[in-house]
């Protein structure tokens, strides 16, 4: 017994020093090439030894972690948890210009006003993001561009870090700590709906949760051994933790809140009825400081009142139900794809993880879950989501600007913890209702994380296999336009599928991007003359688009040729847009074209 269980541990060693070894050369391949351009499927354009290195890594941790005890097992999660920040962060490891080709450029915006003076911080709804990276810009010397791939990474870190101390500090169960870590690495709560891995607040404030549910759960249960003049350090922090989730992002600390309030609620319940919740520290002081940070900062930014207001209106306006999801549909069937089949790669193992959270919650309300912390936060979390799944239906019923997958983001959080905690438990189910020894069932649970890494890891980042497009920018992208801005005299752009406006916010900041108003229409969106199919010649664009400038990157090329194949914008309307009178190309650096339109008689 003593030689099998020595042997053991040098397999779990030799396999650690293999895996260590397999991730840090998968680092150097990655770090050693470098984009020569733009890259459609940042999973095509990194090397197969970078994927071929995290995979090694990946699996160890998951059969080491599982199977191990101790350091072993310590150092099994920091290789696993380590190797998805490697894959969460090839922007920063391959040193990308930028990464964020949408909202992350506005963003960016922002942050180069702050760091300019031209944008107060308290003028801004959210900018604990940009704050951050303005300081790391400022502290390093790094471009600003680089530091705010650098603070997403950071968020990411706190995601991966946090998830599994969450869970130890409601369970003190190793097991469920373990498997939660190994659950952290799915990374569930990022859909690339609205929810991306790129600069994006209300994806840094759904990574920043863990931290705050830590936080919690050591309030909760007086972890602190030591108190201060007023309060505990626990408390203290989770206070400051609170403000930070405000000034990150106010519709994710208002999804906070929902949690907090629900703990309060129900340990009034549980102090009039009597239960396990009557253990734990009131919850009501930091539900009430959250309350307020909220209240004092939220309603003085117009940009906030107006998303509540655009809600309560469309609902009662009159169902919409799914609008999005049926263009959504429509739009990848037109393209040769399925949107069950879309759905299955991006949440299938989402579905599955909240049919085990549902049950660990109904365990927790039924009485069957003899912890009594484990059934307190079961009921506090279970609680939690009614009015979260609430919300969700809400947004998804009006369809407003896909927020119902940002209210799923912050939900798959709560249900990663319950879920890896109904699976570390099913483990033991295993071994009792169907004769396994451990081993098995460890070794089972094993095979299962390891298929739902290898369907999750490839949605990590937007690419052709989800039917869109790499949100890569070049720094050939950014001096095109930043070129073309200087260069185009009065005449404003025209987009293929977009204005130009976010290329802009990026390349001047926001406050003078939106004062200039650079971008006039796109050919996709014009209500009166769309440029598309058919109509998507370089003759039509003369006739209709006069006295403007048609811009476009190398990405909208690729994007429409490679991934849409050509459906509303075909090879055949781009070459003709070089064959056409009056259509002059007058820049081209190979990231970034523009043309300048005279209408021909």
């Amino acid at each position: 017994m003593a030689s099998d269980t020595q042997s053991s541990q040098r397999w779990e060693k030799g396999a650690l020093l293999v895996g260590f070894v397999s991730l840090a050369a998968a680092v150097l391949v990655a770090h050693g090439s470098p984009p020569e351009a733009y890259e459609l499927s940042i999973y095509a354009g990194t090397p197969p030894a970078f994927w071929l290195g995290t995979a090694a890594a990946l699996l160890v941790a998951v059969f080491v972690g599982l199977r191990a005890s101790g350091g072993t097992r310590r150092l099994a999660l920091v290789l696993g948890g380590t190797a998805m920040l490697a894959v969460a962060s090839l922007p920063v490891l391959r040193s990308y210009y930028f990464f964020g080709a949408g909202d992350s450029l506005t963003h960016l915006g922002w942050a180069k006003d702050i760091a300019s003076g031209k944008l107060a911080v308290v003028d801004l709804l959210y900018p604990g993001t940009h704050t951050i990276a303005v300081m790391l810009a400022d502290a390093t010397g790094m471009e600003l561009t680089r530091a705010m791939l650098v603070m997403v990474m950071a968020f990411t870190a706190t995601f991966l870090l946090f998830l599994p101390l969450a869970t130890w500090a409601i369970t003190r169960d190793r097991r469920a700590t373990t498997v939660a870590a190994l659950s952290g690495l799915l990374f569930m709560p990022v859909n690339n709906v609205s929810v991306f891995d790129m600069p994006h607040p209300t994806t840094q404030a759904i990574m920043f949760l863990p931290l705050v549910l830590y936080l919690s759960a050591r309030y909760l249960t007086r972890a602190d051994r030591d108190g201060l003049a007023v309060g505990t350090p626990t408390g203290a922090l989770l206070a400051l933790a609170s403000v930070a989730v405000v000034l990150v992002h106010p519709q994710q600390a208002a999804n906070v809140l929902v949690v907090f309030v629900a703990i309060v609620g129900l340990q009034l319940v549980a102090r009039y009825l009597g239960g396990e919740a009557t253990d734990h520290r009131t919850f009501a002081l930091q539900a009430v400081f959250l309350a307020g940070v909220f209240a004092v900062w939220t309603p003085r930014h117009e940009r906030a009142s107006g998303a509540s207001s655009a809600l309560v209106n469309m609902l009662m306006s009159g169902l919409q139900l799914g609008t999005e999801t049926t263009q959504a549909a429509g739009s990848v069937a037109s393209v040769g794809g399925s949107l069950q089949m879309l759905f299955l790669k991006l949440f299938a193992v989402s579905v599955v993880f909240c049919a085990l959270a549902g049950l660990l919650v109904l365990g927790g309300v039924l009485g069957r879950i003899e912890e009594s912390n484990l059934t307190a936060f079961s009921r506090y979390f279970g609680f939690a989501l009614v009015p979260l799944f609430g919300l969700f239906a809400a947004y998804f019923i009006v369809s407003y600007e896909k927020l119902h997958f940002r209210q799923l983001g912050f939900i798959m959080v709560l249900v990663t913890i319950l879920g890896a905690v109904a699976l570390a438990r099913g483990m033991d189910l295993l071994s009792t209702r169907f004769s396994l020894s451990p081993a098995s069932a460890r070794t089972l649970v094993g095979v299962v994380l390891v298929v739902m890494l290898a369907a999750t890891v490839p949605t990590v980042y937007q690419s052709p296999y989800m039917y869109q497009s790499s949100s890569h920018v070049t720094e050939a992208q950014m001096t095109g336009y930043a070129n073309a801005i200087e260069h185009r005299g009065s005449a404003p752009f025209v987009g293929i599928r977009g204005t130009g406006e976010r290329w802009t916010d990026g390349v001047l900041g926001y406050e003078e991007s939106r004062e200039r108003k650079l971008g006039a229409a796109s050919l996709y969106a014009s209500e009166t003359h769309p440029a598309v199919g058919e109509n998507f010649t370089g003759s039509y664009i003369t006739r209709h688009y006069d006295d403007r400038y048609l811009t476009f990157t190398d990405r909208v090329r690729q994007q429409e040729l490679q991934v849409y194949d050509g459906f509303r914008f075909g090879a055949a309307g781009f070459r003709s847009l070089d064959a056409t009178p009056g259509l002059n190309r007058v820049q081209a650096n190979g990231g970034f074209q523009m043309y300048q339109i005279n209408e021909t008689s």
